[in-house]
């Protein structure tokens, strides 16, 4: 394996878990400790993570990782995610949604279907240029490159001239005391943006977002009419979601 090859693994099992070991990574790597030692002084130089006793670890818990790097962690969760959604939106709804990986993959099982999509996401709109079903509707802005999504009011401005049927949001983090939350205020203040333009919103995350608070608010849970998350989700969890009266689904 390639070092770069082994650079975005390490990092995709960081945005995954949080956290790695050497000896861990060496098996999965198929490489000596030595070398994953090595991997990993050399991407903490880039900024991108921490060494620890037997590790790394993000910096700081509200870093955020480079989109490319959380594209395939847990991949196979949030492939069943997408494809529970896309079931639940029916044609001709005007579809609102973010970026995010988890996103994206709702996006994908969405590729034949006859609605509308309204994005401020460079990559859904990337996903769907060559979709036959779908009429794709992106907003301007300035682009935030960790996710891949446009900000500021430009986007703002043309979210709201439109109203959703479904808004369809990935978050960094969902809890019961803070709600919707994810790394970027500007960001947050977009996704506010489809909130408030959308007759219910979805929100579409693996079990790892669940009780994790990051650093900009985006709206409280009550808000949300569905949350859709795979089967490691805590059954406890999202019993309390429930109590706040949002619908949960399995995947």
């Amino acid at each position: 394996m390639l070092k770069a090859e082994r650079h975005d693994r390490i990092l995709s099992e960081l945005a995954r878990r949080g956290a790695v070991g050497v000896e861990e990574m060496a098996t999965v790597l198929g490489v000596s400790t030595a070398t994953v030692r090595r991997d990993l002084a050399e991407l903490e130089q880039e900024g991108l993570l921490r060494r620890t006793h037997g590790g790394a670890t993000l910096l700081e818990d509200h870093d955020e990782l480079p989109y490319r790097y959380k594209v395939t962690a847990l991949l196979p969760e949030k492939r069943r995610i997408g494809a529970a959604a896309a079931a639940m939106i029916r044609d001709g709804q005007v579809v609102a949604c973010t970026g995010g990986t988890t996103v994206t993959q709702v996006i994908k099982a969405l590729r034949n279907r006859r609605i509308t999509v309204v994005t401020n996401a460079v990559n859904v709109a990337a996903e769907l240029a060559s979709a036959s079903g779908p009429e794709v509707i992106v907003s301007g802005g300035r682009l935030r490159p960790q996710s891949y999504e446009m900000v500021g009011h430009v986007a703002e401005r043309t979210i709201r001239e439109f109203v959703a049927d479904v808004v369809v949001i990935g978050v960094d983090g969902l809890s019961l005391e803070y709600g919707l939350t994810t790394f970027s205020h500007e960001e947050a203040q977009v996704n506010r943006a489809f909130i408030e333009q959308g007759r219910e919103t979805w929100v579409v995350a693996d079990h790892t977002k669940l009780g994790r608070v990051t650093p900009a608010v985006i709206a409280p849970i009550d808000r949300i009419r569905y949350l859709i998350t795979d089967a490691a989700a805590s059954p406890d969890f999202l019993r309390a979601v429930e109590a706040r009266g949002v619908r949960t689904v399995t995947a």
